[in-house]
């Protein structure tokens, strides 16, 4: 009982009291304290406080104070006043999500750990598009990345990528798996310091100059304008071979 009556905003010294008060009827502070297990004058402040959430009310008997707990059924009412005053503010609560629902959503990782948790990520993906450099796998990722890429497949990712054309590209294009997994190859000119994919309505953005961070822009906006450009450079860039 005190672990519920808790998750309605009352303090574990409040419900004791409450409870003591409630099973005693009505009664002066000392058989209160006893039984809640809280000091007489700490007793007093906590009543007070009950009394201002219409818990506990009392009465003036042959010159002392006697205390009553309120019904425990108008905690429930007490709730579904709450509940229909939420009701109604909810349409208003909602109006500023919406509000704020094309503001991007931004997550930052940092290491070996956290580029490998981004990868992760890519696995509850329906489809991804990635503008990468192989040797960034390869230098950093190695290990990780073969176990990934059964991963990804086993999941049925559908997979294009631009590549860069550096001396990994070879080695990697070669775990490419059609129909699912198609990859072009970039001009030789391109070189890459951050891989950026592209993966529901999700960038990452993934550096590998220097220490490794990356970060994750979640906007349906940016996502979308970012497509239109991997769709513009897919057109240009030649097929694997």
């Amino acid at each position: 009982m005190i672990e519920t009556l808790k998750q309605f905003g009352l303090q574990e010294h409040e419900v004791k009291v409450y409870l003591a008060t409630l099973e005693l009827g009505e009664s002066t502070v000392l058989p209160i304290s006893k039984k809640a297990g809280v000091k007489r004058t700490y007793c007093y402040d906590i009543l007070a406080d009950l009394q201002k959430k219409n818990l506990i009310s009392y009465f003036e008997k042959n010159g002392r104070r006697r205390y009553v707990a309120e019904d425990p059924s108008k905690i429930g009412l007490m709730l579904q006043e709450k509940l229909k005053d939420f009701r109604e503010i909810l349409p208003e609560l909602k109006s500023i999500q919406n509000s704020s629902a094309n503001k991007p959503k931004i997550r930052f990782y940092e290491g070996r750990e956290g580029i490998m948790n981004i990868y992760e990520s890519f696995l509850g993906a329906k489809e991804m598009m990635a503008l990468a450099s192989p040797n960034h796998i390869y230098e950093h990722l190695s290990d990780f990345f073969s176990d990934f890429s059964v991963k990804i497949l086993a999941k049925k990712v559908k997979v294009r990528e631009l590549v860069t054309a550096d001396g990994a590209t070879a080695s990697y294009l070669a775990s490419f798996k059609k129909p699912l997994q198609e990859a072009r190859v970039l001009p030789s000119t391109v070189k890459l310091s951050t891989d950026i994919v592209i993966f529901d309505n999700k960038l990452a953005m993934i550096s590998y100059s220097g220490e490794l961070h990356g970060v994750v822009i979640e906007s349906s906006s940016i996502v979308e304008t970012q497509k239109a450009m991997f769709e513009i450079i897919w057109q240009m860039a030649r097929d694997r071979g």
